[in-house]
């Protein structure tokens, strides 16, 4: 089955012109926003090009809304007529990812070309992500354009550089917390994925997941410093043998698995639905040891529960066989659960290996927060996205990558990951950072008919929030 086949209501917002839409993203492909971590090679004068072919695009928005430029991001607050609502926030990236040197050939249509060819819009940032850049502006300009009025406050934010170091959102998002805003929900790109519910006991049904936190980031450095020598004398061990030791004491002895809330609100969605006798026998029990012990087994579900380590880097070894390395390094990579800290990591591992590797931090991010299911936001999400795609069972998950959505945490208590472009799954797999990105006409049209949903049914309609609490 194809995603499309999930699409319904296809005929909504009949005045909308669809194909001004695509020949707006096909420009938008055109512009060579890349980011790089050096900044010394980003052309920046493409953004400034983009963002006023934005501005000539799109004039409701930009003359209703206040614009400020944020270094080269761009955030834009369109005031509702009800100042006791929290406003809402959608959000997405201007920057793409390079295209690897000498691939260029290999695309089928230019990576800057915004072709459109076999139903598809072609072009880096088709599917990451200046489709809901786009999409955005899209919805927001028609609902402006039909006269509606907006009772809940839109901020709409474009960030500079998602795919580096996300300096951009940073300012944004202290800028906010700075003036005191606090933001009803964000919603960013993320999940997304469609699956089918078997390892969660209830196959042939088909669940699409909406990303609720991000877990953390962590490279830890193992180093071991030794004299090296002839490897007919090995009384101490080598160094390429304690590292090996710490590398294996490590993976077979990951932080404890748990199951957040949001993995439990999973199974209870999913319960009615399950088929697999052990698997509602556990979710009736709430047997969390089984549950954990079921996850773990399963490819598809283990990092839901678990702080995962993967070995990537190591050298040092010695050049020749007859002898001992000296000093060796080693790197894992940890994605961590929100129940662990790139501290407590730190000193588990510390336990588990031979006072003579030394263990540091090369890079650490903690997991973002999760967000609750019962707020306001994720609330209004779910019904939209039933209303345009049927046999669809939307569950909350942590997002597989990291976005930017998560600094603005500190001004929001509901901060969702949901890109509604549902493109088939080969097609973005084969194009999100790699050759060949597209975008097919339908998903395209049928994302920015969610967007357009949800701004009506939560800044136009805008029924009243959450009350408040605590950030």
């Amino acid at each position: 089955m194809k995603n499309s086949d999930f699409f319904i209501h296809e005929t909504d917002y009949p005045d909308f012109n669809g194909d001004r839409a695509v020949e707006h993203l096909r420009e938008m492909l055109r512009f060579e926003t890349t980011s790089y971590v050096d900044t010394s090679r980003v052309r920046y004068e493409e953004f400034d090009r983009m963002q006023n072919f934005l501005r000539e695009t799109y004039p409701h928005v930009f003359s209703a809304g206040e614009t400020e430029r944020i270094g080269h991001s761009l955030m834009i607050r369109i005031p509702g007529t009800d100042p006791t609502l929290r406003p809402a926030l959608f959000m997405a990236h201007q920057d793409v990812v390079p295209v690897v040197p000498e691939t260029e050939d290999n695309w089928t249509h230019g990576p800057f070309s915004g072709d459109l060819a076999e139903g598809m819009i072609w072009g880096r940032g088709a599917m990451d992500i200046k489709e809901m850049l786009t999409g955005i502006l899209e919805s927001a300009e028609y609902l402006l354009t039909s006269g509606k009025s907006f009772r809940r406050t839109l901020y709409l934010f474009f960030s500079e550089d998602e795919e580096t170091c996300s300096t951009g959102v940073t300012a944004a998002a202290d800028l906010l917390k700075k003036r005191g805003v606090e933001l009803e929900f964000v919603l960013d790109e993320g999940s997304g994925d469609i699956m089918d519910a078997a390892d969660y006991g209830a196959p042939g049904i088909c669940a699409c997941t909406v990303g609720m936190y991000e877990k953390g980031y962590v490279d830890m450095k193992l180093s071991v410093h030794a004299q090296g020598g002839h490897s007919s004398n090995p009384f101490h061990g080598t160094s390429l043998g304690i590292l090996s030791q710490a590398i294996a004491a490590i993976l077979s002895h990951l932080p404890e698995a748990h199951m957040s809330d949001s993995v439990w609100e999973t199974l209870q969605k999913l319960r009615p639905m399950m088929t697999d006798p052990v698997m509602m026998d556990l979710v009736d029990r709430k047997d969390e040891a089984g549950l954990l012990h079921w996850f773990l087994g399963r490819e598809s579900l283990y990092h839901l529960v678990q702080t995962t380590a993967a070995p990537t880097m190591i050298k040092g070894g010695s050049a020749a066989g007859n002898v001992m390395p000296q000093d060796m390094e080693a790197v894992i990579n940890f994605r961590l659960t929100p129940f662990d800290t790139p501290q407590s990591l730190l000193e588990h591992c510390k336990a588990l290996v031979d006072e003579r590797v030394e263990l540091s931090l090369v890079q650490q991010i903690g997991a973002s927060r999760p967000s609750d299911t019962g707020l306001y936001g994720y609330r209004m999400l779910i019904p939209v996205l039933e209303h345009y795609f049927d046999r669809l069972v939307f569950i909350p998950v942590q997002n597989r990558g990291a976005t930017d959505a998560r600094h603005f945490e500190c001004v929001c208590r509901c901060v969702l990951r949901f890109g509604p472009f549902l493109e088939e799954e080969t097609i973005a797999r084969e194009g999100i950072h790699g050759t060949n990105e597209r975008i097919s006409i339908r998903a395209y049209l049928q994302g920015i008919r969610v967007l357009t949903g949800m701004m009506v049914k939560t800044c136009i309609e805008a029924a009243d929030g959450d009350d408040g609490g605590s950030l």
